[in-house]
């Protein structure tokens, strides 16, 4: 078994080492493996039917490996609210992007004689059922996790919170990024003031300034590389472009990380709920850098492994031959049925995207979850333990629409 850690009761934060809470990580990436190895294998082979199951069984993993106080979360979601979810937004997604799509496509061709302003404003429009689907993503979530018998829930706001992401979303494009830490501290704000534990919820108290900072690396690579492209003459220079660009590239990745990652640690522990109970969460950087490059190395070796294996077996399996695989050519491949080359296809797809999916969970993911949780500690255990049971806030339609954009609700 991996060697979770656990936060110790007296190093983090202020008061008494009795008023806090450790929080650990159990569970091991191998056990994740074989869990995610067997259910994506079922989800491929129904074609993607059951991973709603399998997401609802990786789910109650995670939340029991997740404990807080030696107590482990529960996960009370169901698989079959997640399937009817997913229909339903898919419906709704499909006739809303059909309609508008086509409408816009016919004004653009019609007053610029180019279809590309309309396709482009589609793509527009779709940001605000993004954002609406991540508050149902996260609500969801919340609202079908348990601890200590108690629910967390959060109260509706899907089409608020996707306006106001959009409002903050212009004005930071309007101030060249500037206003972005102001955009996720609003974002942050308004999704904890619906956010319950029990029947107290949580408070942010972090100011938007006190993200400023952190966000510099990134405005200075932006700025900076905006600015020797325009004054420096990269753009007129192909060659200097490119260089600029490589260069720029993985330093804004850089940049990012590092914002990420301080910004969260900032607004996580600036949570406050219950009176005078908190949060104090410290991931770092580097550690964080790390298991992202490591952990997408192994995703991607994993994939292309399992890529060539699927198509050899699918080859052998459907042209009956093993031994004359190396003189395998297109010409052969195209005398296969339609049926044949559509099921291929699919399969291709579903292992793909789902492998991805489970892989990342499995490497990426819960990495990231157990050092989260390694520096998690919570003040004010006495006004934890005087929370009492709010109100039920139950979703029946559950995350379909996350789960339709792949938001990471699987988590």
């Amino acid at each position: 078994m991996d060697s979770p850690g656990t936060t110790g009761l007296a190093e983090a934060g202020s008061g008494p080492a009795f008023d806090r809470m450790g929080a650990e990580v159990v569970g091991t990436r191998r056990g994740l493996f074989t869990l995610v190895l067997k259910t994506t294998t079922l989800s491929v082979l129904t074609l993607g039917v059951y991973s709603f199951w399998a997401r609802t069984r990786v789910r109650r993993w995670l939340w029991s490996a997740m404990r807080l106080g030696g107590t482990p979360f529960e996960y009370v979601g169901q698989p079959l609210e997640k399937l009817m979810g997913f229909v339903i937004a898919a419906v709704i997604v499909a006739v809303y992007l059909g309609l508008v799509v086509m409408v816009l496509i016919f004004a653009s061709l019609q007053i610029w004689l180019s279809p590309a302003p309309g396709i482009a404003a589609s793509f527009a429009l779709i940001l605000p059922v993004y954002w609406f689907a991540q508050y149902r993503g996260m609500r969801y979530l919340l609202n079908h996790t348990r601890w200590r018998g108690i629910g967390f829930s959060m109260r509706p706001g899907a089409w608020r919170y996707s306006g106001l992401a959009i409002f903050w979303t212009i004005l930071s494009a309007a101030t060249l990024g500037l206003l972005w830490p102001v955009r996720t501290q609003r974002l942050w704000r308004f999704r904890a003031a619906r956010a319950y534990y029990g029947d107290d919820h949580f408070r942010l108290t972090l100011r938007a300034r006190d993200l400023i900072v952190p966000f510099v690396p990134v405005l200075a690579v932006l700025w900076g590389g905006a600015a020797l492209a325009f004054f420096g003459g990269a753009i007129e220079d192909q060659d200097a472009l490119v260089g600029l660009v490589m260069l720029a590239v993985p330093m804004l990745a850089l940049a990012w990380l590092y914002w990420r990652v301080v910004s969260f640690r900032r607004l996580a522990s600036s949570l406050a709920f219950a009176g005078a109970a908190g949060l104090s969460v410290a991931p770092r950087t580097g550690r964080v850098l790390g298991i992202h490059m490591g952990g997408w190395v192994l995703v991607g070796l994993l994939l292309i492994v399992g890529a060539i294996a699927l198509f050899f077996g699918f080859v052998a399996s459907f042209f009956g031959f093993v031994a004359s695989l190396p003189a395998l050519d297109l010409e052969t491949l195209a005398t296969a049925s339609p049926a044949t080359v559509f099921f291929a296809a699919l399969l291709f797809y579903l292992t793909f995207f789902l492998g991805r999916g489970a892989l990342r969970m499995v490497f990426v993911t819960f990495p990231l979850i157990r050092h989260v949780g390694e520096t998690l500690t919570v003040q004010g255990a006495a006004e934890v333990n005087a929370v009492r049971a709010g109100e039920v806030r139950h979703m029946h339609d559950a995350d379909g629409f996350a789960n339709l954009f792949d938001l990471g609700a699987g988590v």
